[in-house]
């Protein structure tokens, strides 16, 4: 019986240490960013398209993807003209002086700049009044961005698909 107990400590603390390393690897890789949702797209197409995985490059710890070699290279030249403000979180809600994940399918571009929001209220919101809405964020997200991360909500779960 005693035999059979150290047999089963074992095979626990094996299945812990194998669990616990591909858990590591994974929290080394990059995550893929907007869902794996093309940044440059909304500017040169002036819609959402969803990236190739053999057309990606990674960028301040997250993976972007690129519906073409063409899109890639245009966010190598410059990735702060292509980048959603504040670093993919809700416009709307860093403006409350919140922090929500901004969905990439929820989306407007002002002035030269993609903001991205929480909910699809969001970009009707900003199209009212968005210097309003840009200066309160931008007055916020020094705050905002040291906020705790919410919980992922499910809409963020799983990347875009290619249609």
């Amino acid at each position: 019986m005693k035999h059979l107990r150290n047999v089963a400590m074992l095979a626990l603390l094996a299945a812990g240490i194998l669990l616990g390393a591909k858990t590591a690897t994974r929290a080394g890789e990059a995550a893929i960013a907007l869902k794996g949702y093309d940044p440059v797209a909304y500017f040169t197409d002036e819609r959402p398209m969803v990236g190739d995985p053999q057309y990606q490059y990674e960028w301040d710890g997250a993976v972007y993807r690129f519906a073409s070699a063409e899109h890639l290279a245009l966010f190598k030249s410059d990735p702060d003209r292509y980048l959603p403000q504040y670093k993919n979180w809700c416009a709307a809600s860093v403006a409350k002086g919140e922090k929500v994940y901004g969905n990439p399918e929820w989306w407007l571009v002002v002035d030269g700049r993609l903001y991205l929001f929480g909910k699809p209220i969001g970009p009707g919101l900003m199209s009212k009044d968005p210097a309003a809405m840009s200066s309160q964020a931008d007055e916020n997200w020094s705050k905002v961005s040291h906020l705790p991360d919410p919980p992922l909500p499910d809409y963020m779960r799983s990347t875009g698909e290619r249609r």
